[in-house]
């Protein structure tokens, strides 16, 4: 029982400090200027809008908050849910999960919300740029980007044109190989219209031997006879 006293202690501290980590995380993103306000835009063109230590700031903040959520579901799941079972108390890791998830969320809203301002910013500098630049600077920028995609154009050229060559080869192979059957095939087939010819010759082999010892034992059996009758008779 102290052991989940001492957990629920422990997991309670780790939620009140996620949720003020949390909430401060939604200040500051609030605080974040937004480039598609016309003042704002003002302030993007001058490189005002969202300073480094703002960044450095959320990137903290932001890191922090996903290092204590880990470390409440990880007390939660591995420790406290174990001891609650044992101790009948199931609702109250259940109580925990909930307030992990409601955090979880909040904390994923905003961090969406400091996204999209942050490709906004980006998006402003990258258009006050261009008006700062002259003519000459955006049609070298524009033919630099024509070059790139020739450039691209033409690998995936070279790319089809192997794949292409490799699959000429493979047919003219599976061709030669075809052929190579194709023979092969003839030459089964003369040999099975040989094989009729060469049972017929080897029967008639056989029947003139048969009628060979046939005859040769007729002429024994009558030398027998005649030796019989010469010396009997």
């Amino acid at each position: 029982m102290d052991q989940f006293d001492s957990l629920k202690r422990e997991a309670t501290k780790l939620e009140r400090s996620l949720e003020d980590k949390v909430a401060r995380y939604q200040q500051l993103v609030q605080s974040i200027p937004d480039a598609t306000a016309s003042n704002d835009l003002l302030l993007a063109e001058s490189g005002m809008g969202a300073s480094s230590s703002a960044a450095e700031d959320e990137a903290a903040l932001r890191h922090d908050i996903q290092r204590t959520m880990t470390n409440l579901q990880d007390l939660v799941n591995t420790q406290l849910q174990p001891a609650a079972e044992r101790s009948g108390k199931s609702l109250l890791v259940k109580r925990y999960r909930e307030i992990l998830f409601d955090l979880s969320g909040d904390f994923e809203k905003s961090r969406q919300a400091h996204t999209r301002k942050m490709e906004r910013a980006k998006l402003m500098e990258g258009a006050s740029a261009n008006r700062r630049k002259s003519p000459l600077e955006i049609d070298n920028m524009g033919m630099d980007h024509l070059m790139r995609e020739r450039s691209h154009i033409s690998n995936s050229q070279s790319a089809a044109a192997a794949v292409i060559n490799q699959a000429v080869e493979i047919r003219n192979d599976l061709r030669s190989q075809g052929f190579s059957l194709g023979r092969a095939q003839g030459a089964m087939g003369q040999i099975a219209n040989n094989i009729p010819g060469i049972n017929t010759l080897v029967e008639q082999i056989r029947k003139k031997r048969s009628k060979d010892d046939m005859i040769v034992a007729g002429v024994i059996a009558s030398c027998i006879l005649f030796t019989l009758w010469y010396l009997f008779g």
